[in-house]
């Protein structure tokens, strides 16, 4: 049979679209890295303010995203399962011990790290670097 005998529509509100379109729908990781890329700003900068339960927040997030990323595009899934189990895994601790000292240190080689991945994707133009100053957004102060 042909895939049009399989496919299936989809109704929404204002219109509908085949499930075979679906794919097309879903978020690619252009969508997801730069969402995951403010949760590890913010986990940063909570971690030099030394607030361990927003930091630990920040990262969960951020892992949860590149969780969804591996996911919707599964040949990203063995890289990105590698790096939230090792340099992740890492500054995970940091954050649960509240070493700030080694915090900052994985933390730079998490960025070393991501951007590694990046050259091996051919995207070696995406480098993602620290922005200077905290997310204005958020009270950081621990409590």
């Amino acid at each position: 049979m042909a895939e049009q005998d399989h496919d299936h529509e989809i109704t929404i509100k204002g219109g509908s679209f085949e499930l075979s379109d679906l794919g097309h729908l879903m978020p690619g990781m252009a969508e997801i890295m730069p969402l995951v890329g403010e949760r590890i700003w913010k986990c940063y900068y909570a971690g030099k303010a030394g607030n361990a339960p927003l930091a630990r927040f920040q990262l969960s997030e951020a892992v949860n995203l590149m969780e969804k990323g591996a996911i919707l595009r599964p040949k990203y899934s063995d890289d990105m399962d590698e790096f939230i189990s090792g340099i992740v895994a890492t500054i995970r601790t940091c954050i649960e011990t509240e070493d700030w000292a080694s915090f900052e240190s994985a933390y730079a080689k998490m960025i070393d790290e991501a951007n590694a991945y990046h050259e091996k994707y051919d995207k070696g133009f995406l480098r993602w670097q620290l922005p200077s100053s905290p997310p204005p957004d958020l009270d950081l102060t621990a409590t």
